[in-house]
């Protein structure tokens, strides 16, 4: 697996593509009543009205909301894009006058991101070298879990990686170095 080298290190460019994260407003909150808020998407059909959904134009995701006061932020970029997102959807529900005011704070739950190898794999060698997932008739990529940190790789064999699981930016960092030792070796 001939990749690209810099001073005989693997370089890889890490991009994230989505983060996941929640918090709780600690209070309930009235789909109903949100459904008539501008950008506000609540249907019925879509899990029998159990949540509502909220995408301005001044945030970079999305933000799910449920009668508990639960909320999910996705499609985010980074830990701040995600905290952003939760607070905007605070400030629109009080000044909506739908909750009380109250700070939340974004808890990381899974980032995905995607490394180019810059090469093609040869996904079938990967599989006799190291312990994965292989089943080329199932899904096109190997799968390798890793426990520390707890992630998830698909390697394809166009080169892709993409990561997920990583539940912190240092989590995704020793993922990246873990995936170059493999890749080194």
């Amino acid at each position: 697996m001939d990749l690209r080298q810099n001073n005989n290190i693997l370089v890889m460019e890490t991009e994230i593509v989505n983060v996941v994260s929640t918090a709780d407003l600690k209070q309930r909150v009235d789909l109903h009543e949100i459904s008539k808020l501008d950008h506000v998407i609540f249907d019925q059909e879509i899990y029998g009205g159990r949540v509502a959904y909220l995408k301005t134009p001044e945030m970079h995701g999305k933000v799910t909301i449920f009668p508990s006061g639960k909320l999910i932020s996705v499609g985010t970029k980074s830990p701040e894009q995600a905290q952003q997102d939760l607070e905007w959807t605070v400030k629109t529900l009080v000044t909506g006058g739908l909750i009380d005011p109250i700070e939340v704070e974004a808890e990381l739950r899974n980032i995905v991101a995607v490394q180019n190898l810059e090469n093609p794999v040869d996904l079938e060698s990967l599989s006799i070298v190291i312990e994965g997932i292989y089943e080329p008739e199932q899904f096109p990529g190997f799968i390798l879990r890793q426990e520390n940190p707890k992630v998830t790789y698909l390697i394809f064999s166009s080169g892709k990686v993409v990561i997920a699981g990583s539940k912190s930016l240092d989590e995704l960092r020793l993922a990246t170095k873990h995936l170059q030792k493999i890749f080194q070796e």
